[in-house]
Protein backbone atom coordinates (compact mmCIF):
# COMPACT_ATOMS: atom_id res chain seq x y z
CA UNK A 1 0.00 0.00 0.00
CA UNK A 2 1.58 3.61 -1.05
CA UNK A 3 1.92 6.11 2.18
CA UNK A 4 -1.56 7.60 2.40
CA UNK A 5 -1.15 11.56 1.45
CA UNK A 6 -4.80 12.48 2.56
CA UNK A 7 -6.77 12.61 5.87
CA UNK A 8 -9.31 11.05 7.59
CA UNK A 9 -12.25 12.63 9.55
CA UNK A 10 -14.24 10.30 11.55
CA UNK A 11 -17.41 11.53 12.46
CA UNK A 12 -18.63 9.49 16.51
CA UNK A 13 -21.30 10.34 19.06
CA UNK A 14 -23.98 8.24 20.42
CA UNK A 15 -27.22 7.43 18.96
CA UNK A 16 -29.64 10.06 18.56
CA UNK A 17 -26.55 12.76 18.51
CA UNK A 18 -27.56 13.70 15.36
CA UNK A 19 -24.32 12.77 13.37
CA UNK A 20 -26.00 12.03 10.08
CA UNK A 21 -27.99 14.75 9.93
CA UNK A 22 -24.76 16.86 10.49
CA UNK A 23 -23.04 14.90 7.66
CA UNK A 24 -26.02 15.27 5.64
CA UNK A 25 -25.69 19.19 5.78
CA UNK A 26 -21.50 19.03 5.48
CA UNK A 27 -22.24 17.31 2.33
CA UNK A 28 -24.55 19.59 0.85
CA UNK A 29 -21.75 22.50 1.61
CA UNK A 30 -18.97 20.21 0.52
CA UNK A 31 -20.91 18.61 -2.30
CA UNK A 32 -18.88 20.69 -5.06
CA UNK A 33 -15.62 20.11 -3.36
CA UNK A 34 -13.93 17.05 -5.67
CA UNK A 35 -11.30 16.11 -2.96
CA UNK A 36 -14.01 15.51 0.19
CA UNK A 37 -15.77 12.71 0.16
CA UNK A 38 -18.38 11.38 2.51
CA UNK A 39 -18.43 7.85 2.72
CA UNK A 40 -21.70 5.44 2.92
CA UNK A 41 -21.67 3.10 5.25
CA UNK A 42 -22.78 -0.57 4.57
CA UNK A 43 -24.83 -1.85 7.60
CA UNK A 44 -26.89 -5.43 7.35
CA UNK A 45 -30.04 -3.80 8.23
CA UNK A 46 -32.38 -1.95 5.66
CA UNK A 47 -31.99 1.39 4.56
CA UNK A 48 -33.93 3.78 7.25
CA UNK A 49 -35.22 7.54 6.77
CA UNK A 50 -32.15 9.95 8.04
CA UNK A 51 -29.33 7.27 7.35
CA UNK A 52 -27.15 7.61 4.67
CA UNK A 53 -25.79 3.67 4.37
CA UNK A 54 -25.86 0.90 1.78
CA UNK A 55 -28.24 -2.32 3.02
CA UNK A 56 -26.77 -5.80 3.12
CA UNK A 57 -27.62 -9.25 3.69
CA UNK A 58 -25.07 -10.95 6.76
CA UNK A 59 -24.07 -13.38 3.63
CA UNK A 60 -22.96 -10.04 1.36
CA UNK A 61 -21.27 -8.60 5.00
CA UNK A 62 -19.30 -11.26 5.39
CA UNK A 63 -18.11 -12.06 1.76
CA UNK A 64 -17.08 -8.47 1.44
CA UNK A 65 -15.01 -8.90 5.40
CA UNK A 66 -13.47 -12.06 3.70
CA UNK A 67 -12.31 -9.98 0.28
CA UNK A 68 -11.06 -7.37 1.95
CA UNK A 69 -13.54 -4.80 0.94
CA UNK A 70 -13.17 -2.69 4.02
CA UNK A 71 -11.33 -0.60 5.68
CA UNK A 72 -12.53 -0.43 9.00
CA UNK A 73 -16.10 -2.85 10.00
CA UNK A 74 -17.28 -3.66 13.63
CA UNK A 75 -20.63 -4.59 15.05
CA UNK A 76 -23.09 -2.67 17.33
CA UNK A 77 -26.67 -2.69 18.72
CA UNK A 78 -26.87 -6.56 16.81
CA UNK A 79 -26.11 -4.91 13.19
CA UNK A 80 -22.77 -5.17 11.36
CA UNK A 81 -21.38 -1.84 10.32
CA UNK A 82 -18.49 -1.46 7.66
CA UNK A 83 -16.15 1.73 5.87
CA UNK A 84 -15.41 0.12 2.22
CA UNK A 85 -11.48 0.02 1.27
CA UNK A 86 -12.29 2.86 -1.71
CA UNK A 87 -11.52 5.23 1.10
CA UNK A 88 -7.93 3.88 0.87
CA UNK A 89 -7.95 4.70 -2.79
CA UNK A 90 -9.22 8.50 -1.95
CA UNK A 91 -6.91 8.98 0.75
CA UNK A 92 -3.83 8.00 -1.61
CA UNK A 93 -4.75 10.28 -3.77
CA UNK A 94 -4.51 12.59 -0.87
CA UNK A 95 -7.77 13.91 -0.43
CA UNK A 96 -10.27 14.17 2.94
CA UNK A 97 -12.58 11.49 3.52
CA UNK A 98 -15.47 11.80 6.07
CA UNK A 99 -17.27 8.62 7.93
CA UNK A 100 -19.59 7.95 10.45
CA UNK A 101 -17.92 4.85 12.44
CA UNK A 102 -18.36 3.76 15.94
CA UNK A 103 -16.08 5.18 18.62
CA UNK A 104 -15.03 1.28 19.43
CA UNK A 105 -13.55 1.80 16.24
CA UNK A 106 -10.74 4.91 16.92
CA UNK A 107 -7.95 2.96 18.69
CA UNK A 108 -8.14 0.74 14.98
CA UNK A 109 -8.22 4.02 12.75
CA UNK A 110 -5.46 5.66 14.60
CA UNK A 111 -3.36 3.36 14.06
CA UNK A 112 -4.03 2.56 10.52
CA UNK A 113 -4.68 6.50 9.31
CA UNK A 114 -1.53 8.49 10.41
CA UNK A 115 -3.43 11.75 9.55
CA UNK A 116 -6.96 11.32 11.49
CA UNK A 117 -9.32 13.56 12.97
CA UNK A 118 -12.16 13.09 15.16
CA UNK A 119 -15.14 14.89 15.56
CA UNK A 120 -17.79 13.74 18.52
CA UNK A 121 -21.10 14.94 18.42
CA UNK A 122 -22.87 15.66 21.46
CA UNK A 123 -25.84 16.34 22.84
CA UNK A 124 -27.94 16.12 26.17
CA UNK A 125 -29.75 13.36 27.26
CA UNK A 126 -32.95 14.71 27.02
CA UNK A 127 -32.79 15.62 22.87
CA UNK A 128 -31.27 12.21 22.27
CA UNK A 129 -34.26 10.22 23.97
CA UNK A 130 -36.68 12.65 21.64
CA UNK A 131 -34.54 12.08 18.64
CA UNK A 132 -34.22 8.31 19.16
CA UNK A 133 -38.09 8.11 19.86
CA UNK A 134 -39.03 10.42 16.75
CA UNK A 135 -36.87 8.32 14.54
CA UNK A 136 -39.59 4.92 15.61
CA UNK A 137 -36.66 1.88 15.10
CA UNK A 138 -36.68 0.87 19.16
CA UNK A 139 -39.05 0.87 21.73
CA UNK A 140 -39.12 3.24 24.60
CA UNK A 141 -37.79 0.30 27.54
CA UNK A 142 -35.01 -0.17 24.70
CA UNK A 143 -34.11 4.07 24.79
CA UNK A 144 -34.20 4.12 27.87
CA UNK A 145 -31.33 1.61 28.15
CA UNK A 146 -29.84 3.30 25.08
CA UNK A 147 -29.04 6.49 27.03
CA UNK A 148 -28.52 4.80 30.13
CA UNK A 149 -25.65 2.55 28.85
CA UNK A 150 -24.15 6.06 27.09
CA UNK A 151 -25.51 9.69 27.91
CA UNK A 152 -21.89 11.31 26.20
CA UNK A 153 -19.91 9.81 24.21
CA UNK A 154 -16.16 10.82 25.50
CA UNK A 155 -13.56 10.89 22.73
CA UNK A 156 -9.97 11.28 24.24
CA UNK A 157 -7.07 11.35 22.06
CA UNK A 158 -5.29 13.96 19.88
CA UNK A 159 -6.39 15.84 17.59
CA UNK A 160 -10.33 15.24 18.83
CA UNK A 161 -12.70 17.95 18.41
CA UNK A 162 -16.28 18.06 20.46
CA UNK A 163 -19.13 19.35 18.29
CA UNK A 164 -22.70 20.55 20.52
CA UNK A 165 -25.32 19.17 18.20
CA UNK A 166 -28.24 20.74 20.37
CA UNK A 167 -29.33 23.91 18.55
CA UNK A 168 -30.32 24.14 14.86
CA UNK A 169 -28.65 21.73 12.64
CA UNK A 170 -27.28 24.28 10.51
CA UNK A 171 -25.53 25.51 13.30
CA UNK A 172 -23.57 22.27 14.27
CA UNK A 173 -23.17 21.96 10.61
CA UNK A 174 -21.18 24.53 10.10
CA UNK A 175 -19.01 23.84 12.87
CA UNK A 176 -18.59 20.53 10.98
CA UNK A 177 -18.24 22.09 7.84
CA UNK A 178 -15.31 24.21 9.23
CA UNK A 179 -14.00 21.63 11.06
CA UNK A 180 -13.23 19.55 8.06
CA UNK A 181 -12.20 22.93 5.63
CA UNK A 182 -9.70 23.62 8.68
CA UNK A 183 -8.29 19.83 8.81
CA UNK A 184 -7.94 19.91 5.08
CA UNK A 185 -5.90 23.22 4.93
CA UNK A 186 -3.59 22.00 8.03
Amino acid sequence: MSPIAGKLVLVVGASGAGKDTLIDYARMRLRDDPGVHFVRRIINRPVTTGEFHEAVQDDEFERRVVRGGFALHWQAHGHRYGISSEIDIWLERGDVVVANVSRAMLEVARQRYPDLLVLSITVPPAIRAQRLAARGRETKDAIILRLLRNSQVSVNGERALQIDNSRAPQIGGEHLVQAICDFDRA
